[in-house]
């Protein structure tokens, strides 16, 4: 008796087994299927796709995001030597100009009386001023043209960065290392590929709408610069920058004593 009721026993538990595996089965299917109906997988695939063309977009066009960067970083530095200058300068570039027409009109004799011996060294001394003038004015100029490539690019990249793809800065505004972007970017990618909010068979719209901004950013990403950026201007600005910051005009003492004289 008691073997009989063991047997049963051991019997039920098989078929509850089997039970419970089929039911697995069953709850995978139904998952899978899930997965079919709602495009799941195809859309993860779609977006792996789209990422990986992101990123070799990327790779491609690093070393011009480079240049507009550090670009940037020179621009500041023309900015702070041009508003020096201005504040250096201040009304000296006028009184220059009033200084050297009122003493090429003076003879020898009345030269000396304010003790200029050397007419052409004094004008040369004068002219360093307008000579600074020149530089500032050709270094803002420059910087202008730089300002206007890097205002492009930003408004670019400001669009794309609102429709998902992440930003390449670290504090203060530094440039992320070509490596450390990289490696945030396939964060993202994967981040995106294993997410899926469907519940149910989406819509056209649906599907647009939870891949749009990818297709944008990846079209956009590949047009980022219509010409690619060299460091024509960068050189150009520095060699007017570093002229514009040894140029040194006359002491203020020297200088009061010129202009005293008009």
């Amino acid at each position: 008796m008691f073997t009989s009721l063991e047997n049963k026993c051991e019997l039920s538990q098989i078929n509850y087994t089997k039970e419970e595996r089929k039911n697995r089965r069953m709850t995978e299917t139904i998952k899978t299927l899930e997965k079919d109906l709602t495009l799941e997988n195809l859309l993860r695939d779609i977006r792996e796709i789209l990422w990986t063309n992101i990123i070799d977009s990327i790779n491609d066009i690093w070393s011009s995001i480079q240049i507009i960067f550090e670009q940037t970083e020179l621009v500041k530095l023309a900015t702070e030597a041009i508003q020096k200058t201005k504040e250096e300068l201040g009304e000296k570039p006028e009184e220059a100009t009033q200084l050297i027409n009122f003493l090429n009109r003076e003879n020898k004799h009345q030269l000396e009386q304010w003790d200029i011996e050397d007419l052409t060294g004094t004008v040369l001394e004068i002219k360093k001023v307008l000579t600074k003038k020149n530089l500032m004015l050709n270094l803002e100029r420059r910087c202008q043209s730089i300002q206007e490539d890097i205002k492009d690019f930003m408004v670019k990249y400001d669009i794309l960065r609102d429709k998902g793809l992440p930003s390449p800065l670290v504090i203060n505004d530094k440039l992320m290392t070509h490596e450390d972007y990289i490696e945030k970017l396939h964060k993202q990618a994967k981040s995106q590929a294993n997410s899926s909010t469907a519940k149910a068979l989406p819509t056209g719209k649906v599907l647009y709408d939870g891949l749009e901004n990818r297709f944008y950013i990846e079209h956009e990403v590949k047009h980022l610069f219509i010409v690619q950026p060299n460091f024509e201007k960068y050189t150009e600005v520095d060699e007017v920058y570093r002229k514009l910051i040894r140029m040194k005009i006359p002491n203020e003492e020297w200088w009061t004593s010129m202009t005293d004289i008009l």
